[in-house]
């Protein structure tokens, strides 16, 4: 009887709410020894105490608002890998939102091993797809959240099979780097305003890189701030 390879014990950091995070977090139950899970709703949330007291052989981050601390990595047996939500020229948050404003014809994901520095590991595979001209921020995330869940499943999937198989990634993407700028909350939040002289062609693009259902553009006159409906 051939017994069914297993990953160890696993740490799972998704995103509440969010139906990939759920069918991840269902297929590493059914394929961990024991699967711990927590699933972020703001960002800043630390994970709790027992948490951090666990060794995990490995940790798996999609879409997490959560900030793995280096104590619990240095813990980590094998290999502490993120998703992350853009390709390695966008750094931080708000990676789509400055996509968009700089007209860039292609965009993605990047899973990369988590060390210490915010999308800074090494790089373990990139998927992209184009961007249309008639897309929005919520078409080009809707896409990238389904790349991102299939190259999550992938690398998963591979890992059970064959341990190894992320140092030969690793090595056979080494010739991809990740881009030196980062921009942190406090630059997204200042990207949102649009300025009272900014260009027809200026506004119309930070429109498009800017305007959602739950987050719109704003304007500041004589010191009262104005949300763009």
């Amino acid at each position: 009887m051939i017994t069914k390879k297993k990953l160890g014990i696993v740490l799972f950091c998704g995103r509440k709410d969010c139906k990939y995070s759920d069918k991840i977090k269902d297929y590493l139950k059914r394929n961990s020894e024991k699967l711990y899970c927590f699933k972020s709703k703001k960002r800043g949330e630390r994970l709790s105490n027992k948490l951090t007291r666990i060794k995990f052989d490995y940790i798996f981050s999609f879409r997490s608002l959560c900030i793995i601390r280096n104590n619990v990595l240095k813990k980590t047996g094998i290999n502490a890998i993120n998703f992350h939500p853009g390709p390695p020229e966008y750094r931080g948050i708000g990676c789509v939102n400055y996509a968009l404003y700089e007209n860039t014809k292609s965009y993605g994901c990047t899973a990369h091993v988590i060390d210490k520095k915010i999308d800074s590991g090494k790089i373990i595979n990139v998927k992209k797809f184009k961007i249309d001209i008639n897309d929005t921020i919520e078409s080009v995330l809707s896409k990238t959240y389904r790349l991102m869940f299939r190259q999550a499943m992938f690398i998963i999937k591979k890992i059970i099979n064959n341990k190894d198989i992320i140092n030969i990634w690793i090595k056979k993407n080494n010739n991809i780097k990740w881009t030196k700028k980062i921009k942190n909350s406090n630059f997204l939040d200042k990207f949102y305003e649009i300025k009272k002289n900014d260009s027809k062609k200026i506004f119309l693009k930070k429109i498009r890189a800017t305007y959602t259902k739950n987050y719109k553009p704003f304007i500041i006159i004589h010191n009262k701030k104005f949300i763009l409906e």
